[in-house]
Parts: C-alpha cells; sequence; structure tokens
C-alpha cells in the first residue's frame, strides 16, 4: 500500500517534470526562424527536329497521238445534157422610152430671193435663219427689205418682195385673202408657232394690289381708270404700232370695222397711244416694269419679253362673239394663224424652196433661245 502510494507520487512528479521541459523548450524556441528554400534545378530538355524532306518523282508524260487515216474518195461527176430547143420569135418590138429631164441652174443663174424685214424681232430671227439656209444649203443669194407690216405685204403682192415670214391672221385677213384671190400669194408653211397677243395687258403687281382689276369693263370705273396715266381724262392704251396689222384690230376701218376700242364701248374711257417702233414699246414697258408704275398696253408671244415679265391678261369679250372671230368687230384676238407666204412668180423660179417653208418648224422654244441670243448679240 505504502509502496503503491510511493510509486503513484513518482509517476506524478515524473509527469510533471516532462510537461514542465516540454514549455520550456517551447519557448526557448521561438526566436528561431525557419526558413524554406526552393531549389530549382535545371534539367537538360531534348530538342527534336523533325525535318520534311520532299523528293522528286520523275512523272511519265503520256502524249496521245490521233492517227488520221486518209479515206480515198470516189468523185463523181454528173454531166447535164441541154437539149437545145429552137424557138420562134414571132415579133421583134423596139420601144423608145423618152426621159425628160429639168436641170437646175447653176449658182450664179440663181436669181436674188429677197426676204420681207418685218420690224419686230421673232420676225427677224426667222428671217436671218431662213436666208442663212436659202443661201447655204440652196445657193441662193440673199437681200431683205426692212418696214412694217403693211406696206411690206404691198410690197410681196407687186414681186418687190418674194417671202415674209410672218402674216398674222386675222390681223391681216382682208388684204390676205384678197391677194390668195387675186393670185399674187400663196401660204406656204406654218410659222410661229404657240403664239397669243393682247390689247389690254396690266402688270402683275398691279393686279396684286387691286385684285378687283380683272376685265375690260373696269376700266370703264373711276376707281380702276384712275391708276393709269391720262390723256383728255381717258386711260393711255400702248397700243399697236401703226402699220401693224394689228393696229386696224384696235382702232377699226370703214372697210374692215369698228375695233376692239369701239366695239368693246371704251372710246370714252381709252385713248390709243402708238409707241412707234416696237423697240420703243418693248422699252416702256421695261421701265414702267422697273419702276413698278401702272400701265396699260398691248403686247404678243412667244417673245423674250413676255416671258421675262409677268403680264396678265384683262378679260375680254371670247373671239366666238364675234363675226368669223374676228377682234375688229370688239372682241378678243383669237390664237393667231401665222403664215409664211410667198410672191406667185418665185414658186417658177426656186420651187425646192415651197417644200422647205412647208417643213418649216419654229416653235415657242426655238424663238425663245434664238430672241434671247439675239437681243445679246444684234449690237454686237
Amino acid at each position: 500500500m505504502v509502496i503503491h502510494h510511493f510509486l503513484t507520487k513518482k509517476v506524478i512528479l515524473l509527469i510533471f517534470a516532462l510537461t514542465l521541459f516540454a514549455v520550456v523548450a517551447a519557448c526557448g524556441g521561438s526566436d528561431q526562424a525557419v526558413r524554406q528554400v526552393e531549389v530549382i534545378k535545371e534539367v537538360p530538355v531534348e530538342k527534336i527536329v523533325i525535318k520534311e524532306v520532299i523528293k522528286e518523282v520523275p512523272v511519265e508524260k503520256i502524249v496521245k497521238q490521233e492517227v488520221i487515216k486518209e479515206v480515198p474518195v470516189e468523185k463523181q461527176v454528173i454531166l447535164e445534157v441541154i437539149k437545145e430547143v429552137p424557138v420562134e420569135v414571132i415579133k421583134e418590138v423596139t420601144v423608145e422610152k423618152i426621159v425628160e429631164v429639168q436641170i437646175a441652174p447653176s449658182v450664179k443663174d440663181k436669181r436674188e430671193i429677197v426676204f420681207g424685214g418685218l420690224n419686230w424681232d421673232s420676225a427677224l430671227v426667222q428671217n436671218g435663219v431662213a436666208r442663212y439656209i436659202v443661201e447655204h444649203g440652196y445657193g441662193y443669194p440673199t437681200s431683205q427689205i426692212e418696214g412694217p407690216t403693211l406696206p411690206l405685204f404691198q410690197g410681196l403682192r407687186k414681186g418687190d418682195v418674194d417671202i415674209t415670214m410672218e402674216i398674222w391672221l386675222p390681223n391681216q385677213d382682208a388684204a390676205w385673202n384678197e391677194a390668195v384671190k387675186a393670185g399674187e400669194v400663196i401660204p406656204v408653211g406654218k410659222s410661229l408657232e404657240d403664239n397669243w397677243q393682247s390689247s389690254f395687258l396690266v402688270p402683275g403687281y398691279l393686279q396684286d394690289a387691286n385684285p378687283e382689276l380683272d376685265s375690260i369693263e373696269d376700266l370703264k370705273t373711276d376707281k380702276f381708270n384712275s391708276l393709269f396715266e391720262q390723256d383728255g381724262g381717258k386711260a393711255v392704251l400702248l397700243g399697236c404700232i401703226a402699220g401693224w396689222g394689228c393696229r386696224t384690230m384696235q382702232d377699226g376701218s370703214p372697210d374692215t370695222g369698228v375695233g376692239q376700242i369701239v366695239g368693246m364701248g371704251l372710246e370714252d374711257h381709252v385713248v390709243l397711244r402708238d409707241p412707234g417702233t416696237s423697240g420703243a414699246l418693248a422699252a416702256a414697258i421695261e421701265g414702267a416694269f422697273a419702276k413698278e408704275e401702272p400701265i396699260l398696253f398691248y403686247y404678243w408671244g412667244p417673245t423674250a419679253l413676255a416671258h421675262k415679265l409677268d403680264m396678265r391678261d384683262l378679260e375680254q369679250p371670247d373671239p366666238s362673239e364675234c363675226a368669223d372671230n374676228s377682234p375688229v368687230h370688239g372682241c378678243a384676238f383669237p390664237a393667231a394663224e401665222i403664215m409664211i407666204a410667198m410672191n406667185t412668180e418665185l414658186v417658177a423660179d426656186a420651187p425646192e424652196l415651197i417644200t422647205f417653208f412647208k417643213n418649216w418648224d419654229w416653235s415657242a422654244g426655238n424663238q425663245l433661245a434664238a430672241e434671247g441670243w439675239y437681243s445679246e448679240n444684234k449690237t454686237a
């Protein structure tokens, strides 16, 4: 019992001593650092190179030869035997044909062609084009006599003028019908197309400022009549030039009719003024438009001036309300028929020109382009 107690006590002491030793050892080793070293060792690597060897292998070329064998062809000749048959000639007839040949005269024998030089741009432009073709295309020398409509038409009737490029109908109806009936002139073609004319035009800016001014009837009222230049208490109408066919339509004549002024009842409200020339008429219109002044005027188209300016037509009685649709009886101008006229003596002297003028085609587009060029170059 005592021994057992003693052994037990020794064991306890031994355990205590071991524990104390372990604690001291742990405390003493805390100041030492533990270092871990990583060692990298180079290991030789074996490099394997694979080489691709291309070996040329001879290729055997096989040529195929085509053998053409000549085969003898047997040529067969067929002989055609023509049998001669006697033909009996009953009657031998000899026909003699006479051919009449008309020889055109040489250039030196061709006579001069005289054109009527009407004094407005569209006629002068057409004259220039036609004369160039007649001279260079047909070999005829040409000339031109300038003047107004009526004297030149009388020259055409007498043979002093050979060609007139613009005969405005119905403006010249009476004289034209008389000359055709007398066998003095013939129509050989149509001239200026897409045409119009009016005796009662006003500027667009004036109508915009006075929307109720839209008829010739308004010219009979003081409200609108007084807008225009006055002469003796009447509005001035800048009208056709004396000697033009349209002038007769405006102021009339004993042989044709009373004219537009009287026929429309405007004789107490409007006075007709002659501008003198087409150039003066155009200048007066352009001047008024530039200053935006009121103006009552006559003009026509297609023309460069009418294309450029805003011209507005006052309402007038329709041509169908007048005898023969003629404005000389007091109505508006209808669309004109504009003819190319030839003196009948020229028919025998230059017959080939009839076909040329029958094929004449002068549209509004042609006229505007040509007149624009002419306006820029006529004074050059």
